[in-house]
């Protein structure tokens, strides 16, 4: 039995806003020759906001252009199940220092200083053991000048101090943006918008001398985004080059699309920011009778180990959401020869019906192909997933999931120690919800649930098998 606690305080009054956290992690065992258990203050904060300016002290959240430099962020509502030591924590990457951002005419800066969460992170209640979550300093900032309503043009700096390197490092970035609608009038008076975006960051670097250098054996990081809508339809291709720019404090965009269905989430890609090029193609467009179709195209090269090629081309077609009957069906082809997935296929879809006044029927199926090679064997398995579960609006909801599996690295079921199992494998679980007014709301997962990759909000994490009954109770007062 493990219980995870959370309890955030927070004070307003004009504008002035103070907070505090604590969590605390309670396992029914700890007899690990690391101790697991914690109860800490995780975050402590004043906070002040006016005309344009806003000041952070304490534990703050903050972002250097698209996140090349740096990133301190939280995923909201995502608790961490470390399996070693095993714990629970919140994942909040966030620095415990001061953030001041100021946004005055045609000027917006950021100028930040402080302790950052190093990744990849360790839990709470383990600095005793050497093992802290905080390592190091950086102080930086960026600046962006609207030099037209259609151009802007930035810059940044970071200074680390035993993060990624002994000792003291400094890396600096520049950025162009680029809006065409302000720029050519006859384009936004043809209903068309248009956008273009740039970011380069280097370690040491010297923009008049060194440039945009992009050479393997110049540490980088360059990001570019493109985007045009018209109407109904809209259209981004993104591109990025990394090389040797893992600095810990950094959060680039990985350019994987983050697909809701479940088995394509689980196929996620993880960003390996020291050697990685590639990119993204996103479109999504109404078409006849209100139908939404989605495309997505991504295709990333890493060197490891030789080259590796991750690929995924997705299609998603959507019914009118406005509909008693609403549904999905989608399909997916890709690979990621990082984790000596050499092929694998998906599709499935979804129904959604309305049973009556604010009651709802939602069932889902997705089927998985894959093809894993290692060395010179060859793996072909199967995935499957399907879920059933009622809603009713302000009351909550209650369904059932089943996962199946034959993949061969997953027939021996790690939480059984004592036994090794060799058959096909199956996860089955129930949850329900239930709002209780408009402040709380209580949730309870019983079963099974698969391990795997799970991505939010752009970030992938490794989330451990689960077997047993899971409550989580959030109150708002």
């Amino acid at each position: 039995t493990e219980i995870f606690d959370q309890f955030n305080l927070e004070y307003s009054h004009d504008a002035w806003r103070v907070g505090l956290r604590t969590e605390s992690f309670r396992p029914s065992r700890d007899d690990g020759f690391i101790s697991s258990a914690y109860d800490e203050i995780t975050q402590k904060f004043v906070d002040w906001r006016d005309d344009g300016i806003h000041l952070r002290v304490g534990s703050g959240y903050a972002t250097l252009g698209r996140g090349l430099l740096f990133r301190a962020f939280e995923l909201t509502g995502v608790v961490q199940d470390a399996v070693f030591p095993p714990s629970k924590y919140v994942d909040s990457r966030d620095l415990d220092g001061f953030v001041l951002e100021a946004d005055r005419g045609p000027v917006r800066a950021t100028v930040l200083a402080g302790e950052p969460v190093r990744y990849p992170e360790f839990p709470h209640g383990l600095a005793d053991f050497s093992l802290p979550r905080r390592q190091g300093s950086v102080s930086g900032g960026h600046a962006a000048f609207r030099l037209h309503r259609g151009l802007e043009v930035g810059a940044g700096y970071l200074r680390t101090e035993m993060i990624a390197a002994d000792g003291l490092e400094e890396l600096g970035g520049a950025d162009l943006t680029l809006r065409l609608s302000p720029l050519v009038p006859a384009l936004s008076a043809s209903g068309a918008e248009a956008s273009f975006y740039m970011e380069y960051a280097g370690r040491g670097w010297r923009p008049l001398s060194d440039g945009l250098d992009t050479g393997d054996e110049t540490p980088h990081a360059l990001y570019t985004a493109t985007e045009l809508s018209y109407g109904r339809w809209g259209l981004s291709f993104e591109t990025k080059d990394y090389r040797d720019f893992a600095i810990g404090v950094n959060d680039p965009p990985n350019l994987v699309p983050e697909m809701r269905q479940h088995l394509l989430n689980r196929m996620s890609h993880f960003l390996l920011q020291n050697d990685e090029r590639g990119h993204q193609i996103s479109a999504m467009g109404a078409l006849p009778g209100d139908w939404t179709v989605q495309l997505e195209s991504a295709h990333a090269m890493n060197q490891v180990n030789g080259p590796r090629d991750y690929r995924l081309n997705f299609i998603g077609l959507e019914s009118p959401a406005h509909a008693a009957t609403r549904g999905e069906i989608f399909a997916a082809v890709g690979q990621d020869e990082v984790e000596s997935i050499a092929d694998h296929w998906t599709v499935g879809g979804s129904v959604d019906r309305d049973l009556g006044e604010l009651l709802a029927l939602l069932v889902s199926f997705e089927y998985q192909k894959v093809k894993r090679e290692i060395f010179d064997t060859e793996e072909r398995f199967e995935n499957i997933f399907c879920s059933a579960g009622v809603s009713r609006a302000g009351v909550g909801s209650v369904g059932v999931t089943a996962e199946f599996s034959n993949d061969p690295a997953e027939k021996d079921d790690g939480l059984t120690y004592d036994v090794i199992e060799s058959a096909p494998r199956r996860w089955l679980g129930a949850y329900a919800t239930l709002l209780i007014g408009t402040s709380h709301e209580a949730s309870v997962f019983a079963g099974q649930r698969r391990g795997g990759t799970a991505c939010t909000s752009g970030t992938c994490y490794l989330v451990p098998d689960f077997n047993g009954l899971e409550m989580r109770i959030t109150s708002r007062l």
